[in-house]
């Protein structure tokens, strides 16, 4: 299972990246792998604008379909329920 940090030390370290720090004396001040911080400011610049690639906090499409499709099948499911509780194709015992 991969360490995660919290994000309020992300940010502080990737702020101090943009602003110029070295990232190998930052990574041995704060304990975190030289990888691991090159990796947050290759994103940290694609957030800011000033590199091209997907936004961390633009949500994947094809994630975001996933999760409406599985959210109206639950509904779908809900509503058949209530359907065949309402004709009376369902018995509904009074004890559950």
């Amino acid at each position: 299972m991969a360490f995660t940090y919290p994000t309020p030390f992300r940010e502080t370290a990737c702020e101090r990246m943009l602003a110029g720090e070295r990232v190998e004396m930052l990574a041995h001040e704060l304990k975190v792998s030289a990888g691991t911080l090159y990796r947050w400011k290759k994103q940290a610049l694609i957030d800011a604008g000033r590199k091209p690639g997907l936004k961390s906090y633009e949500p994947d499409e094809l994630a975001r379909s996933r999760r409406r499709i599985k959210d109206l099948e639950a509904e779908l499911e809900l509503v058949k329920a209530a359907s065949a509780l309402f004709n009376g194709k369902e018995v509904v015992r009074p004890k559950g």
